[in-house]
């Protein structure tokens, strides 16, 4: 119910019944606060034989079963009793707020003494009150002469002219626990619904959803979707950036060579790779080098599928990466070879890709132009990819990366048997033009699973561990250097 504003010191609220008086509610010296939570109000609180409220529920529970009187007496400090009586009072329940029900007819001697506070404030000496519409801004009443006043606090705002419950503000939002500012947004914990405050009414969006391209997360204190990395927008929907897929489009932007992140097909975080910008028109896609032996290329399947190496220096770049940017468009492949004497020689294929993992990285090329004298990689074409613990190169009588040291696209290619008695590959196999790639089997007898082999030893110690390209002359054994790269045509 309201509350009085005045002098008194004293109140009290009895209940008539049959000439019964029951005691609700005393108040006389201030010895107990009144200024309490909802829940302090609904359960009762202070001491029978002195101050107290006896409980919003058990008023509720009393005033339904039957019609009853209210009568509030009232004292003031120099002794003047007044009182007032209303003879049908009910109060709701929780579920209604405990708001007055009833009251029936006044009567009382109070009248002139008594100023009652509007519905829902309180006679304090709080001084921030706040508005439905406002909630985050303090009304502070400094200029008030009293010491205390009807003021809307705690739990309750200003709307309008009335005091009412936050609960009950156009813009009350109860999973926040809150009330809205206008312009205010509020995303739900999982991101699937969003609401707005305009002009003081709550907009609900229930078709608020994240993208299959984002996440629902809390940055810098604001809950909402969140576009992952590689993509952009509000979170509802998501547009994959700008990115480059491989050097050439960093190319055609004007980059100069060295390091760059590219966003090939399939790996939206993407991949480091080295771009070769200034020769050879430029806009390659480096992914194999070798000019020292600082790293060994005698790796396993996982190694070179995963890749291994430093990007700007030596270095294989994985496999599963050389399928996804062959396989979004139509590339040409570079090969760079220098020997001991710095001569330089490249080979040239109008179209190169390679298989997924399923099929073994399994090779693809096209037509061959060059300085390197033949198309020594002609016989690796549409070969499945070997190394030393997955023998794919289908020679039952070899294992030819572990023969050869090192992974490539092998094959049976040559066995000296198949073409000379054993007295010419006695002569044939030392040879010095075969030294590189053709592994000794036995005295009168070698062989070699490619006629190029770029990722063998830097510098084989024994015969066909070396790498190699053939008819490079007395120079097969004397590469370098060497490097693959790969550009769309």
């Amino acid at each position: 119910m309201t509350n009085p504003r005045g002098t008194f010191f004293t109140v009290m609220m009895l209940w008539h019944m049959l000439g019964m008086q029951l005691i609700l509610h005393r108040r006389s010296v201030g010895s107990i606060k009144f200024n309490r939570t909802w829940t302090d109000f609904q359960n009762g609180f202070g001491f029978l034989g002195s101050e107290f409220w006896i409980g919003n529920e058990k008023i509720a529970f009393l005033t339904n079963q039957k019609q009853y009187q209210l009568r509030i007496e009232f004292q003031n400090a120099a002794g003047e009793a007044y009182y007032v009586t209303y003879d049908n009072f009910r109060i709701s329940d929780e579920w209604g707020q405990f708001s007055i029900a009833s009251l029936g007819t006044y009567e009382g001697t109070a009248e002139s003494q008594i100023e009652w506070c509007p519905t829902n404030q309180i006679f304090s000496n709080e001084t921030c009150e706040r508005r439905c519409d406002d909630p985050d801004t303090c009304i502070s009443s400094t200029s008030r002469t009293e010491l205390e006043k009807c003021v809307c606090v705690g739990d309750y705002m200003i709307q309008g002219e009335d005091c009412i419950p936050q609960n009950q503000c156009s813009c009350f939002v109860t999973e926040k626990g809150g009330v809205l500012t206008d312009g205010e947004i509020y995303v739900n914990s999982d991101c699937t619904s969003r609401s707005v405050c305009s002009n003081n009414q709550l907009i609900v969006e229930e078709s608020y959803h994240c993208s299959d391209d984002a996440t629902c997360d809390v940055r810098d204190g604001i809950r909402r979707c969140y576009c992952i990395d590689g993509y952009e927008g509000a979170g509802v929907t998501c547009t994959r950036k700008v990115v480059p897929k491989d050097c050439q489009e960093l190319y055609v932007d004007g980059s100069s060579h060295g390091v760059y992140t590219i966003y090939p097909d399939g790996w939206p975080s993407g991949i480091q790779v080295y771009c070769e910008m200034e020769s050879n028109v430029g806009g390659w896609t480096v992914f194999q080098r070798r000019s020292t032996a600082a790293v060994d290329f005698y790796r396993d399947w996982s190694e070179y599928k995963n890749g291994f190496g430093n990007p700007s220096q030596d270095h294989w770049l994985g496999n599963k990466y050389i399928y996804s940017i062959t396989n979004q468009k139509t590339y040409q492949l570079r090969i760079d070879l220098r020997n001991s004497r710095s001569s330089s020689y490249y080979a040239l294929y109008s179209s190169f890709s390679i298989s997924d993992e399923s099929d073994k990285y399994r090779l693809s090329i096209g037509s061959f132009s060059g300085t390197v004298g033949q198309n020594s990689l002609s016989n690796s074409n549409n070969k499945q990819f070997s190394t030393k613990d997955q023998d794919n190169d289908g020679w039952s009588n070899y294992d030819c990366a572990e023969r050869h040291r090192g992974a490539w696209w092998f094959g049976r290619d040559y066995l000296c048997r198949d073409h000379y008695s054993a007295s010419n590959c006695r002569s044939y196999c030392p040879g010095y033009d075969n030294y590189c790639e053709a592994f000794p089997d036995g005295n009168e007898n070698c062989a070699h699973c490619a006629n190029s082999h770029l990722n063998a030893d830097y510098d084989g110690s024994t015969r066909g561990t070396n790498i190699f390209w053939e008819d490079l002359g007395q120079f097969d054994c004397n590469v370098q250097s060497v490097e693959m790269k790969i550009r769309p045509n």
